[in-house]
């Protein structure tokens, strides 16, 4: 399994992680559309509280993504990890996300569609924790 924090974190200084209280399920979703081309990805992902990063890639069609030439998942996370290291509560790092399911489509989906979704998934979960108080230093 590749260490994704590791490799996201490689030139960076984490001060202490914020935490979670309990488990958020969310949907990240990008569809942009650009002349003469569009882009779409959705993810759905649980993070639950854990004492290190971890993913678990539950996503039945990982080897469609794979076979469209997408770096999956790590296009995903690091897009939630753009978002969720540098939330105005603190990092929050210390926790397992479990990619539950995701669509694409063969022509409009890439890598930047899945980062773009993953950073959208991110905002959903600070938006969560901070609306319904579920963290904690």
């Amino acid at each position: 399994m590749n260490s994704y924090l590791d490799r996201w974190t490689a030139s960076l200084l984490l001060p202490a992680s914020a935490r979670l209280t309990q488990g958020i399920s969310v949907v990240g979703h990008r569809e942009t559309h650009f002349e003469p081309r569009s882009e779409f990805a959705r993810v759905v992902m649980t993070v639950n509280p854990a004492e290190e990063f971890d993913v678990v890639d539950n996503v039945a069609c990982r080897k469609e993504l794979e076979a469209l030439g997408v770096a999956w998942p790590m296009c995903v996370v690091f897009g939630l990890l753009d978002v969720v290291m540098f939330a105005e509560f603190g990092p929050l790092y210390k926790m397992r996300v479990t990619l539950d399911d995701a669509a694409y489509h063969h022509i409009d989906s890439s890598e930047n569609a899945f980062r773009e979704a993953g950073r959208d998934a991110g905002r959903n979960v600070i938006e969560v924790a901070k609306r319904d108080r579920l963290i904690r230093p």
